[in-house]
């Protein structure tokens, strides 16, 4: 019984770069996400959450413009994995 398909995509060099700026604005919304927990945890021993980064997501997209023609559930998956490796770390 097969119960997967692989299929080979041939992304187009316009598709190619379309996903390496995809890519490179997730990694910088996850460290730059990671530094403000960081940063919180270091000069107010608080804890930053998913909610409160998601909340700022739209100034974020106001203030970088580079950011607006990213979707936002993109950006916020980006963060909900930030999420689950924060727990991840502290549970162990």
């Amino acid at each position: 019984m097969q119960l997967t398909q692989r299929i080979r995509i041939r992304a187009t060099p316009e598709q190619v770069d379309v996903l390496w700026r995809l890519s490179k604005r997730c990694r910088l919304v996850y460290n730059f996400a990671l530094s403000e927990r960081i940063d919180a945890w270091k000069s107010q021993r608080k804890g930053i959450g998913y909610t409160k980064q998601q909340n700022d997501l739209p100034g974020i997209k106001k203030k970088y413009p580079e950011y607006r023609w990213v979707y936002s559930k993109v950006l916020q998956m980006a963060l909900k994995s930030l999420d689950a490796d924060y727990r991840s770390f502290f549970a162990l």
